[in-house]
């Protein structure tokens, strides 16, 4: 397998750019998910790495290898990239068998290849003379990945896999196909608009938001020091209140809250999982409950401050509040802390 190294990409569709100097590394080996909504770009660039589309401007190379610059492009079939499109797209008048073979040269197809790949996608050897509509999705899935290694690409590109799968097979495909990356040693980028597909499938995330990525880190990273509040509420539940930071600690609806921030004023940001509720007393931090959803072992909780913020509370849904409870709201650990956005200023008259 080889890097992903992506310096300077620019794409345009006749006025509107889609891709706006986008740079990249994904290190041999690894998986990196490329998230953000539709139509921000992510199949785009997809593509460009994939050789489908020509880029405006920038460089692609597969390890130490340029197969896209203003000089020239290599064609697809000579890239060495493997890549398996929305829904697999298998093909439905062959068997599981010769859909994985599709793309191997007739000198190098085997039994012992195909009950190789077989193993490697987690399938059993029985399902290599049936048709693909009697699998399940996940399996369905697996085939298609299993297509793409065959032919031993450099790189495996997957371009929202799981996006005809119910919420609950998801997860399970999911992990099963993270496995098979993994234990094939491939270099992955999985295009996604899922947060938690993202966040629990790979080894780094790239947010991108209108053409460009405002963030490429680790998933932790990602989730705990985000760069900007737009990609804090995007990679997850986050409420963001405002405000003013002095000598470490922010004073806002909240309570003081420990910060690592310039004095001034700030938005800070706080997830779920940091807001415990407690019996309202006086001299606290108090909301009124506004909402309450029950998801099975947890309760999402949204408490509305006196301000008129809105905070979400996530918890165990054992005893849960309900709509008009006055409530106690304790924060648990530091928050990070943004600039104050800029106010907007009246233009010349």
């Amino acid at each position: 397998m080889s890097a992903v190294t992506i310096k300077a990409v620019r794409k345009s569709f006749g006025d509107r750019r889609v891709l706006d100097d986008i740079d990249l590394h994904v290190p041999d080996g690894s998986i990196t998910s490329v998230l953000g909504p539709s139509g921000c770009g992510k199949t785009t660039l997809l593509r460009i790495v994939a050789g489908f589309l020509r880029a405006d401007h920038g460089t692609v190379a597969l390890g130490d290898r340029v197969v896209e610059d203003e000089s020239g492009s290599v064609s697809p079939e000579k890239r060495g990239v493997g890549y398996v499109p929305q829904e697999g797209a298998l093909f439905p008048h062959l068997d599981v068998a010769a859909n994985i073979m599709f793309g191997v040269r007739r000198s190098e197809r085997s039994a012992a290849r195909l009950a190789e790949l077989l193993e490697l996608a987690e399938l059993p050897s029985d399902v290599a003379g049936r048709p693909p509509h009697e699998l399940s999705g996940g399996q369905q899935q697996r085939v298609a990945i299993a297509r793409a290694l065959a032919p031993r690409p450099r790189v495996i590109l997957l371009d929202e896999p799981f996006s005809s799968l119910d919420a609950g097979l998801r997860v399970s495909a999911g992990r099963a196909v993270t496995r098979v990356l993994r234990h094939a040693g491939a270099t992955a980028m999985i295009v996604t608009h899922y947060q938690g597909e993202a966040l629990s499938l790979a080894d780094q995330v790239a947010v991108m938001r209108a053409g460009r990525f405002t963030q490429v880190a680790p998933p932790s990273e990602l989730y705990e020091r985000p760069v900007d509040p737009e990609t804090a509420e995007f990679v997850g539940g986050a409420t963001i209140v405002p405000a003013t930071a002095a000598s470490g600690v922010a004073s806002s609806a909240l309570g003081p809250l420990p910060v690592s921030a310039p004095d001034g004023p700030v938005r800070i940001m706080v997830r779920p999982e940091q807001v415990r509720l407690v019996p309202a007393q006086d001299g606290q931090t108090t909301g009124t409950v506004e909402e309450v959803g029950y998801y099975g072992a947890q309760v999402v909780v949204r408490i509305a401050l006196a301000d008129g913020s809105v905070v979400t509370a996530r918890g165990p849904s054992s005893r849960p509040p309900v709509a008009g409870d006055r409530v106690g709201l304790v924060v648990e650990g530091p928050v990070v802390a943004f600039p104050s956005a800029p106010r907007a200023t009246e233009p010349p008259r």
